[in-house]
């Protein structure tokens, strides 16, 4: 396998920024419809007169159908085009965002969370898969890796709002889900009707034909785990995006609630002190994708290993109780993720597969990921309230498990002895077993 990292940069023209900026909206909503259904589930609480079982399956019901879409939608791009299902999720987004907005009931808000949840899951790795597609040779992680920065820039924008309207209670939650549904469906026409887009998908075909891979023609996820040049990467990929996952699902949804139930810190200083952090791993992000497409990335990441476990290492040791070492690991936790976790796993998964396969993959992977965060989740509150020095130190575990993992793929990447997944030759192969 040719380590893509030593590849030039290439100079990348309007159409693709403006084409990563279409595909990265789907992480900045996604972001945007997980804050925003966290800031609302005390207010749908009161307005709904909800029971705690149902503010449960508003709370976790996101998480689960993100997964479920990501799983069933990347297969669908695959099989069904992936341009045609690039542009109909946002559209259904937008369409969930309205129902929640103007939500009569609570059946009502229940089933809008979980259509937004499918439709938000579907498009992740389908704008992902669409983006790296059309990207040229030796631009990939650059772009993909601008989708990370989205999400990022979504969690900040969601909060700021959240902040603007907390005083108008569900009415405000209302605004943010309509501003969401104008977005998407903005983002939708962006999609669907800008003609540069169709000269890339017509450019990107030709390319890869010439590679002789066929776009159209979708590879099964059971074809490509019979392969030898497939099937470790997808093992490799999977396992280290989901004990990443576990570290940055459980640090990200439960700061603030460790910060005010072992801390000790008054809500809005937690808040204000997540949002502030939240700040570096933006900028954080941005540098990311500077380097994605260069040898440092590599190199960036052996530092970002320590500096994400010795975060979690130090809440662990501090037991969480000191408000100076909390910050210092809330700083720490910024400054290290952008360059250890999901913008790196969209890179390898999308550099490592076929084109006819990336959406696939990437779904399966990213939907065993979420489904298990979201597992752990529901034990989450009982682990801290048992020993928060015995969740942590579980955590900085996992933290060096993914890095572990991490190292191994980057050393398959540089072995020149390994043949290119990207190459005709074994997707021809995987495609004559999928017959």
């Amino acid at each position: 396998m040719a380590d893509t990292t030593a590849v030039p940069p290439v100079r990348l023209d309007g159409r693709h920024w403006r084409l990563a900026v279409a595909a990265g909206m789907a992480s900045f909503l996604d972001s945007g419809a997980i804050i925003s259904v966290g800031l609302g589930l005390a207010l749908w609480q009161e307005r709904y007169d909800l029971d705690v079982w149902t503010v449960g399956v508003l709370g976790s019901a996101l998480t689960l159908f993100i997964a479920f879409g990501a799983l069933t939608g990347g297969r669908i791009a695959d099989l069904f085009g992936r341009g045609r299902v690039f542009s109909i999720t946002i559209l259904v987004y937008a369409a969930a965002a309205i129902a929640i907005a103007l939500a009569p009931n609570a059946a009502v808000l229940v089933a809008g969370v979980i259509v937004i949840g499918i439709a938000a899951g579907a498009d992740l790795p389908t704008s992902i898969a669409v983006l790296s597609e059309r990207a040229p040779a030796g631009a990939q992680g650059r772009l993909v890796a601008f989708t990370h920065v989205m999400w990022t820039a979504g969690v900040v924008f969601t909060t700021l709002l959240g902040f603007a309207v907390s005083t108008l209670g569900v009415l405000g939650i209302g605004l943010i889900f309509a501003l969401l549904a104008v977005l998407g469906g903005a983002t939708f026409a962006f999609r669907a009707f800008y003609p540069p887009f169709k000269d890339l998908e017509v450019e990107a075909a030709a390319r890869h034909g010439a590679e002789g891979v066929d776009v159209a023609t979708a590879l099964p996820l059971r074809a490509l785990l019979k392969s030898g040049s497939f099937r470790g990467m997808i093992v490799l990929t999977a396992l280290f995006y989901v004990f990443f996952t576990l570290v940055a699902n459980t640090f990200g949804s439960f700061k603030t609630y460790f910060l005010v139930t072992v801390g000790g810190t008054g809500q809005s200083t937690a808040t204000a002190l997540s949002f502030l952090t939240t700040l570096i791993g933006l900028v954080g992000t941005i540098v990311f994708t500077r380097i994605a497409d260069t040898k440092w990335r590599s190199r960036f990441f052996v530092a970002g290993v320590v500096v994400f476990s010795s975060c979690q290492l130090l809440i662990a040791v501090s037991g969480g109780t000191v408000l100076p070492v909390m910050i210092a690991a809330l700083v720490l936790y910024n400054v290290g993720f952008p360059f250890v976790g999901e913008a790196l796993y969209k890179i390898w998964t999308q550099e490592s597969f076929p084109v006819n396969a990336r959406a696939t993959v990437q779904g399966a992977t990213m939907a065993a990921a979420r489904f298990i965060a979201a597992g752990f989740a529901l034990f989450t509150p009982a682990l801290i309230a048992w020993s928060p020095y015995g969740l942590y130190f579980l955590l900085t575990a996992f933290a060096l498990v993914s890095g572990f993992i991490g190292a191994v793929i980057i050393r398959r990447l540089r072995d020149p002895g390994n043949e290119s997944l990207g190459s005709s030759t074994p997707v021809v192969a995987v495609a004559e077993q999928a017959q």
